[in-house]
């Protein structure tokens, strides 16, 4: 008996701590957790049939993180990564961290790279990173180099002379903050 309630209770808690809203990873509760009038399963509930989808409307995300992004060239080779926090709020910070290299007149990524937000060549790359306002978040300098660039690199090859920069999003990939443009020889 104390077995089937102490189920029924932690279904309660775990259901009532979602707040309506644990559907997985990729479903978000509508503003404040709660059911919403333009929430798609409304809308299909109370159309009449034969009436088109209307797509439920963009979740207001906030306004982008204050950050400054940048690289400078160290002697010893290698380009330090720097990320500061100019806003007054935290800034939450996807893990994984892209590089960009001028390509003519544009911008290209270059995804043979991989760069990671982490503490220290030891530690995994977390999922986000939460930088408080003030804060300087400096990661493994990237060595560089094309391949798994940032640590140590068994395969890889010098990346081309050239304008770069780094690129980091928002941990919700709301928001995409471009570095400050650094060179190569």
């Amino acid at each position: 008996m104390t077995k089937r309630s102490t189920s029924w209770l932690a279904l309660f808690v775990w259901i009532a701590g979602c707040g309506g809203g644990c559907g997985g990873p990729n479903v978000e509760p509508a503003s404040g957790g709660e059911a919403s009038s333009d929430s798609v399963a409304g809308d299909e509930a109370s159309a009449p049939p034969g009436t088109p989808h209307r797509p439920a409307p963009a979740a207001d995300v906030g306004p982008p993180p204050v950050l400054r992004v940048s690289g400078e060239r160290e002697r010893a080779g290698g380009v330090a990564i720097r990320i500061e926090n100019r806003g007054d709020a935290e800034a939450r910070l996807a893990g994984r961290l892209a590089l960009q290299h001028r390509d003519g007149g544009r911008w290209a990524p270059l995804a043979s790279v991989s760069l990671d937000l982490r503490y220290s060549c030891e530690d995994r790359a977390p999922e986000c990173v939460t930088l408080a306002p003030g804060a300087s978040y400096l990661p493994p300098r990237w060595l560089g180099m094309i391949g798994d660039a940032q640590c140590a690199c068994e395969r890889c090859t010098a990346a081309p002379g050239g304008e770069y920069r780094f690129v980091v999003q928002s941990c919700d990939r709301a928001h995409t903050i471009e570095g400050e443009p650094f060179a190569l020889p």
